[in-house]
Order: C-alpha cells, then structure tokens, then sequence
C-alpha cells in the first residue's frame, strides 16, 4: 500500500494521468538485461512521509529567491502559473509510461522544485540542489527546468547522505529552448549500502546546447537513467561519466540519445574505475531518426579493472535509420598499464602512488569537461578522496 499524498492541485494533476500498472523489471526487460533488482523485492516503502522534502524544498527557494533571471516555485504552485508548460512538458520529457521508477516517483511525490529561466538571461550563480542532509530513509524529490530563449543556467545535483539505509529516488525533466544553454552536473557520495535511482530527461530545441556531467561513488546499487532527445536543428549536446566503484558495489549507466532534428551534434564519454568485487554496466543507445541528416554522434566507454573480481558491461549501440551521418562508437576494459607504471616506479614513485597517478590522469577527462571552476575543485577532491579508498 502506498503512501497516501495531501490533496492538492499537483495530486490532482497527477491523479488525471495515464498511469499504468508495471512490474518489477527483470532479466527479460531489454533495458534491465544485465541488472538485478531482486534484492527489491522485500523492501518496504509504507513507512514514506514526504515532509523532509517539503521543508527542503521551501528551503530551496528561499535561498534562490532573489535571484531576478529566474522564477523557482513549487510545482504544485507552477500548475496555476505555468499551467501550459506543465501540461505540456510535465513527465513527457521522461516518459513515465514504460518506466518501474518513474511510476514509482509519481506514486509518491505530492510536490517538486519548477525553475524557469527567463528569456535572454544569463544566470551568473550556479545553481545547486543539495539533498546530503536529508536523513529519511527514503526520499522521492521532482525537478523540473524550464529555460527559456537565449538562456544560460548552471545546476548541480548534490547526494551525499550518511543514512546508511537511505532509498532515493528522483527524477529530473529539463526542456531547453532555442539557443539555450545548460550545464548540469550530478554528483553521488553515499554509503555502500544505500540505493540510487536517477532518471534524467532532457528535451533540446533549435541551437541550444547541453553539458551534462555524472559522478558516481559509493552506495549499494546505482541505476543512471538518461533520455535525451534532439528535438531542434543545430544543436549539441556532451554528456559525461565517471564512475568508481569499490567492494561489491553495482553502478549501472543507461542513456538513449535519440537526434530527431537534422544538422545535430552528440557525443558520450564515460569512464570506470571498478575494485574488489565492484560491477559496472555501460548501456548506451543512440538512435538517428529518418529525418536527422547530418548527424555527428561518437559513444566512448573506457573502464579499468584493479580486481580480478570486478567485472563491466559494456554495450555501446548506434541505430542510424538515415544517410549522410557520421557516427561512431567504442569501449575498451582492461588493466593499469604494467609499462606506464613501470615508468614511474623507476623515477621513485611506489606501486600505489603510482597506481594512483595513472588513475586521476584517467579521471581528468572527465573532469576538464566541466566548465564551472568551483565544480572542478570539489570534484577533483572527491576523486581524490574515492581512489584513496579502492
């Protein structure tokens, strides 16, 4: 039985919807192929209260209140400003019809976070959620970005809970419009027996442009989703991994990218460090519409394994139903370098600091991708901290 949400006019909204009823996906569901959520299935969610999101949500906008490029306001109170964009956009960016968690988060949420970034704005300040104080033992958050034409907007995601038993699971729509910019950032420290699910849509119109950044440490069960879609001529979208991963820990990265506009650009980097008996999965999808003529999309996954015992998945596709692309996609596994760290065992460095040498040489990829300085700072020191752990 599920958490019985207060009255209001997102429930309503919500309650008008075409819900259906899904299973628990398993080893038969294409999408969930390589994962197993059987450890889920005696877990109990009856206890949820959402009140710890209510008092951080309205936390949240108090502090962003007076930034003038933007309006942030629940979205409860966004159906009666918003009421087009919202029945427009709302969970149609990431379709919750043929998605377990997304249902899931609908079942239990009664609120959210709506930013709108108003036309012709440059917010300076990044913006940034940071949920690591929340305490409860499971937390369903909603976000919704609206950015206007000619936009440019910051945002981080931030969970770093100590609630050993914590259960998340949020979902975040972003609709870019015309000549908008967004980079966005989520990072992910949490204790090895937390459980994550994330799922991110992002929907792209005429030159707007995307720099999507994940990072993904720790917890007992990881599950990125990303659907990204295309929708406007003359746009560009990067959107970067890393993942490291130690003990028994499963970190799972899925994304489609679908182009449905000609003259549009993509491209997908993700890297892991995985440890002990850690796993990964690398399942990305890019698909090339009818109509999406020079198209320029390039998948890379490139995973080290320090463990006998650590394994990857790695499943890069391309599904090109046009001519006149230039698409590409690889994936390489495997061990350090013997020789690279033989070079610096002989200009004095021992195994391990050399080992962890070669291993933020690896992750500066993905750090250099990121544009605001103080994101590179933190997260440079997270990594850090991360390798100093496997």
């Amino acid at each position: 039985m599920y958490y019985k949400a207060e009255t209001n006019d997102f429930t309503k909204f919500i309650s008008k919807m075409d819900i259906p009823v899904l299973q628990l996906p398993n080893h038969k569901d294409e999408e969930w192929r390589f994962t197993n959520l059987d450890f889920l299935k005696d877990l109990n969610v009856n206890d949820y209260t959402n009140n710890p999101l209510d008092i951080f949500y309205k936390k949240f906008i108090s502090k962003y209140s007076n930034i003038k490029e933007l309006d942030i306001l629940l979205i409860n109170e966004a159906i009666k400003k918003y009421p087009d964009i919202i029945k427009e956009y709302f969970s149609k960016i990431y379709n919750h019809k043929k998605d377990f968690f997304c249902l899931e988060n609908l079942k239990f949420i009664n609120n959210g976070i709506f930013i709108f970034v108003k036309d012709n704005s440059n917010v300076k300040l990044p913006i940034e959620i940071d949920l690591s104080d929340l305490n409860d033992s499971y937390i369903f958050p909603r976000i919704f970005i609206y950015c206007s034409k000619n936009s440019d907007l910051c945002f981080t995601e931030k969970y770093q809970t100590k609630n050993e038993q914590c259960y998340t699971n949020i979902i975040t729509e972003i609709f870019l419009s015309d000549n908008s910019k967004l980079e966005y950032t989520k990072f992910q420290n949490e204790p090895n027996s937390s459980i994550h699910f994330s799922g991110l849509g992002v929907l792209q119109n005429k030159n707007s442009y995307l720099n999507c950044n994940t990072f993904t440490y720790g917890s007992k069960f990881t599950r990125n989703n990303i659907f990204l879609k295309i929708n406007g001529e003359g746009s560009e979208s990067k959107l970067n991994g890393l993942s490291i991963s130690n003990n028994s820990n499963f970190v799972d990265n899925h994304s489609i990218i679908q182009h449905s506009a000609p003259n549009s650009i993509s491209s997908e980097l993700y890297k892991g460090i995985y440890s002990k008996k850690s796993k990964g999965v690398f399942d990305s999808r890019v698909i090339v519409d009818k109509i999406a003529s020079n198209t320029s999309s390039e998948q890379l996954n490139n995973n080290i394994l320090l463990s006998k015992n650590a394994s990857v998945q790695s499943n890069p596709i391309l599904e090109i139903n046009t001519d006149d692309v230039s698409c590409k996609h690889g994936s390489t596994t495997g061990q350090i370098d013997d020789e690279a760290l033989f070079y610096l065992n002989c200009r004095g460095l021992d195994k391990l600091k050399a080992q962890q040498v070669l291993l933020n040489g690896f992750c500066n990829e993905f750090v250099e991708n990121i544009v605001n300085e103080n994101l590179k700072l933190e997260l440079n020191q997270l990594i850090n901290h991360s390798l100093n752990s496997i």
